[in-house]
């Protein structure tokens, strides 16, 4: 049986690796191994007592035990709903992004059609209307294009944008990628304070663990044939004494 010993400092390559998923299997097994120990501390409280596991530090950790499965639940609930918040910003932007392509595509209409008659005086100059910029580089990027094509959109009278419905739905889609982004990044929040507060709970829970899993280490010595079954209950190698 693999040794249980207490998980690597906070920063580390192992943690790091090891908090990568909001669903963390690692932790999950954590979790699993500190159940069992409490139920093997508990069939044995009498003897765990005498090495300073009393029934207060068996309720403390039988709290921290279930506090860190209902927040490693919580955890995964919060990043799928981060996830789910940023596909519906995606699909906003793109819905956003789709609607100030179609302004720019009728301005190049506008162009070409005052362009026929090659009279440089009724030309439509499509200066101003972002053509061959990337419109979302970034967030800034696309509410800002979406700002100034709307507006000249309003201004220019451009094919399919005549009608005060047409700008409005326009502008619908704006509002409507503004509270999306909003909602995103509230859920990113949510769900990083969420990942942060179960990494420091389960520093404690595997402080803890180990704390019962030396004292049983002790009075039930891997020499012996006789400790094998309670230290199997314990989590404990069968071969060797259990690391730091």
């Amino acid at each position: 049986m693999s040794d249980t010993t207490t998980p690597p400092a906070t920063g580390s390559p192992a943690e790091k690796s090891a908090t990568r998923s909001y669903f963390n299997q690692a932790q999950l097994d954590d979790i699993k191994l500190a159940e069992d120990v409490k139920a093997a501390a508990l069939a044995n409280a009498t003897a765990v007592e005498d090495r300073d596991i009393d029934a207060a530090y068996l309720t403390g950790f039988s709290d921290v035990v279930a506090e860190a499965r209902s927040r490693a639940t919580k955890t995964g609930i919060d990043a799928e709903e981060s996830a789910a918040a940023t596909l519906e910003s995606t699909k906003a932007a793109t819905s956003l992004l789709t609607g100030l392509q179609a302004v720019q595509s009728a301005a190049k209409q506008k162009h070409k059609m005052l362009s026929e008659d090659g009279d440089p005086d009724t030309n439509f100059a499509t200066d101003g209307y972002l053509i061959g910029t990337r419109l979302d580089s970034s967030r800034a990027s696309l509410l800002q294009s979406a700002t100034t094509l709307i507006g000249r959109a309003k201004a220019d009278a451009l094919p399919g944008y005549k009608k005060p419905e047409q700008i409005t739905a326009l502008e619908d889609l704006l509002s409507a990628y503004r509270g999306e982004k909003e909602t995103q990044q509230e859920a990113t929040r949510t769900k990083e304070l969420s990942r942060l507060s179960r990494n420091d709970l389960m520093h404690t829970l595997n402080v803890r663990r180990a704390v019962i899993q030396h004292a049983a280490d002790a009075l039930w010595p891997w020499s012996l044939e006789s400790s094998r079954p309670t230290r199997k209950t314990f989590g404990l190698p069968l071969t060797r004494p259990l690391g730091l």
